[in-house]
């Protein structure tokens, strides 16, 4: 599957014959967790701002289950056979929230949770900057136990982040929300670079948007041993130095260096960055 171009929706969505919906979508893909998705659905139940939810099981082994309601949120479960990865139950829960009309699409991973305020904050300040296609925030990072480890205190400024991009994704997937309008420009998540399709994301759409991170703390992240960070670092890198060399440019001393950040981490443990980022980011 290619990256594909979504034709907007928001005429069909939004007529006289279709409830309105939220401006708001928060965006879940799951696999083989039930037990981290009723952890954020517990946490978004909370939250008073208004947005509808939309679950992608990947193909879990034992399906995922996931009420109708949440709070006051709307829940849409949509089941996937066989599981074919992220970026495919990304797209379909993308099409699906496309096809409905919703300005802004909210990310976050299964056990993953918003700081209250996150959406609001977010979807008000995307709002006010119709120049920005992707808007981020600090995050702090917590173990398997919910142990404090870091935060990640990305660049809020746009000039700053694309520089920073050419080293490593200055946003973090599950902390972000989406400007529709900015996905039926670019399209949608590509398989072409597997465990690193939300890097490839943030450089197209900063092509034609600005990116932007909240100097506030919005999420609570868990690095996890068992998720793709760790089990997939590899694939990660190796896909992260494509995307790298795909957008070289001769004339920036960044490039370089990113390329070689990149090679130099191939040879260093996840668990030794882990420890690292725990001492410096604390």
């Amino acid at each position: 599957m290619s990256t594909q171009t979504i034709p907007s929706a928001a005429g069909d969505q939004r007529g006289a014959q279709t409830p309105a919906v939220p401006g708001v979508c928060v965006l879940m893909p799951v696999y083989n967790d039930q037990a981290g998705l009723d952890r954020s659905l517990e946490v978004l139940a909370a939250d008073p701002h208004p947005f509808d939810i939309v679950v992608v099981d990947d193909g879990s082994r034992t399906p995922i289950r996931a009420p109708e309601r949440c709070g006051g949120h709307a829940v849409t479960l949509l089941r996937l056979t066989p599981n074919r990865g992220i970026e495919h139950a990304l797209n379909a829960g993308l099409e699906a929230i496309l096809e409905r009309g919703y300005d802004y699409i909210a990310r976050l991973d299964a056990g993953d949770t918003p700081i209250q305020g996150r959406f609001g904050a977010q979807a008000a300040y995307l709002d006010a900057h119709p120049e920005i296609g992707i808007l981020g925030s600090w995050v702090q990072c917590v173990d398997d136990a919910g142990e404090y480890l870091y935060t990640l205190r990305f660049p809020t400024e746009h000039a700053a982040i694309l520089r920073k991009q050419r080293y490593v994704p200055a946003l973090l997937h599950p902390a972000i929300m989406l400007r529709a309008a900015a996905l039926r420009e670019v399209g949608l998540y590509s398989d072409r670079y597997k465990a690193a399709e939300d890097y490839d994301l943030f450089v197209r759409v900063g092509r034609r948007y600005k990116l932007a991170n909240l100097p506030e703390v919005l999420t609570t992240y868990i690095v996890s041993n068992q998720g793709i960070t760790a089990s997939k670092r590899k694939r990660t890198l190796v896909s992260r130095l494509q995307i790298q060399l795909r957008d070289f440019s001769w004339i920036d001393p960044h490039a370089y260096l990113g390329v070689a950040r990149t090679l130099a981490f191939m040879a260093i443990p996840f668990s030794a960055l882990t420890a690292a980022k725990r001492l410096l980011w604390r």
